[in-house]
């Protein structure tokens, strides 16, 4: 059964996030639907109580935003979920579940399933994820429109790829995560182009909380989902930060990482880049696992991150020299020297000299700013852009735009020489050297 009422009818004419809502047996459905009629912008499209009509209803209704109560026992119909979350439903699913029903809201979310609310939450909590699980699917919406037909003879020009960068270093706690975050942010102010960035620490990663992102699909639901997403349901995937930087997170439990394969990661991240011209930047952590060995066969610039410390500067030496040994492309490696720490007497020619590469740009030691945009959850380029490291990380980003502009250049001339004899042998790829290597 679905109660409905007349504002569906007026949903579409005044542009209103559309609700529907599958409830439970305990009233917080009916509380939920009171909200909802009474939030200016939302809609209220009705409350279904027989789940085996659901999708129809979905169907027949169009919600842009689907609360799914755990407790209506959704999960015990098969594939129920993964079918109101499919592309074609242009829906989105929030569940809403009590706290000790963890493991019921890690399926929901492996099922597709966009956010999730935990039992007790205020008005507000429910306003702003339905409000933030809407803005994924407004990008969805105006691209589900059908293309024009073209003229006779006229070819559809091929959007370019993006770049695909990789932030990694083989220490942990050096400031991967905040280079990666505020670089993709400085490279869309640069490059004035799109920019997503990917959280590939499966298990730990933090860029939600390091933008202040507060819920949305993560990459163990994309990764669920990938056979069957076209570029709607990419985009759809993705988080719009304010700065403009489009965020996959990663998945919100640690489980869910262990059903990621790094077959599945290295195609998420190539299918966003062929999304179209701009950059994918993907946070990585410092264990060489198959999936961070996967991103980075599939990257265009690698940029190592390493810092003074006498164990940091070993673990970049040894990495650097396994990646020489497995002859990775050195034009890819991208040395960056970060001070995270209070200042060493090592500097910038004595690291060079340890790893034999030049740097390519210094992170200054700006501890307070960090720190405090790091709590605040504000890019430290748009909170203290004036510091010392977000003007050292803006560097970086006009440099990679300088590497990447010359290199375009480079490519466009090379088009109209001979092409050059290429080896022909099946070369295995960097990520199975890198394995064979490390287990021996």
């Amino acid at each position: 059964m679905v109660h409905m009422t007349q504002e569906r009818t007026l949903a579409w004419a005044h542009n209103k996030i559309r609700v529907l809502i599958v409830a439970g047996p305990d009233p917080v459905g009916d509380w939920m639907a009171s909200v909802v009629k009474s939030t200016p912008g939302m809609a209220f499209m009705g409350l279904v109580r027989d789940l085996a009509q659901s999708f129809d209803y979905v169907e027949k209704l169009a919600p842009d935003v689907i609360l799914v109560d755990i407790s209506s026992g959704i999960l015990k119909m098969e594939n129920l979920i993964n079918r109101l979350s499919t592309p074609g439903s242009g829906a989105a699913i929030i569940v809403v579940a009590m706290m000790d029903e963890v493991d019921a809201v890690r399926q929901a979310m492996l099922y597709g399933a966009q956010g999730f609310l935990l039992k007790p939450f205020g008005e507000a909590e429910l306003v702003g994820s339905i409000r933030q699980t809407y803005e994924l699917i407004i990008e969805r919406r105006a691209q589900l429109a059908v293309a024009p037909m073209l003229p006779d003879g006229l070819e559809v020009k091929v959007p370019s790829r993006a770049r695909i960068v990789v932030v990694y270093s083989p220490k942990g706690g050096v400031g991967c995560t905040t280079i990666a975050t505020n670089l993709a942010v400085a490279l869309h102010s640069v490059a004035r182009k799109a920019v997503t960035l990917v959280d590939a620490d499966l298990r730990f990663g933090d860029i939600d909380s390091v933008l202040n992102i507060l819920s949305g699909p993560s990459v163990g639901a994309l990764a669920n989902k990938l056979n069957e997403a076209d570029d709607v349901f990419l985009q759809q995937s993705l988080v719009e930060h304010r700065s403009g930087v489009k965020v996959l997170m990663a998945p919100p439990y640690l489980d869910m990482a262990d059903t990621i394969q790094a077959g599945q990661m290295r195609q998420i991240i190539t299918r966003l880049a062929g999304l179209g011209e701009g950059y994918v930047i993907v946070d990585t952590w410092s264990a060489l696992d198959e999936v961070t060995l996967a991103v980075m066969d599939a990257c265009d610039r690698l940029v190592v991150v390493a810092t003074t410390q006498v164990t940091a500067l070993r673990d970049t030496h040894r990495f650097l020299e396994a990646l020489n040994l497995l002859h990775y492309d050195p034009d890819k490696i991208m040395l960056v020297l970060n001070h995270p720490y209070q200042p060493s007497r090592i500097k910038r020619g004595d690291v060079e000299r340890v790893l034999g590469r030049t740097i390519v740009q210094e992170v200054a030691h700006t501890p307070y700013q960090v720190s405090a945009s790091l709590n605040r959850g504000v890019p430290l380029v748009e909170e203290f852009q004036d510091s010392p490291a977000a003007r050292d990380i803006i560097k970086l980003a006009r440099s990679l735009v300088g590497m990447d502009n010359a290199e375009k250049q480079a490519e466009a001339k090379s088009k109209t020489a001979p092409a050059p004899e290429r080896n022909t042998g099946k070369r295995k790829p960097f990520a199975w050297r890198m394995t064979q290597a490390v287990s021996r």
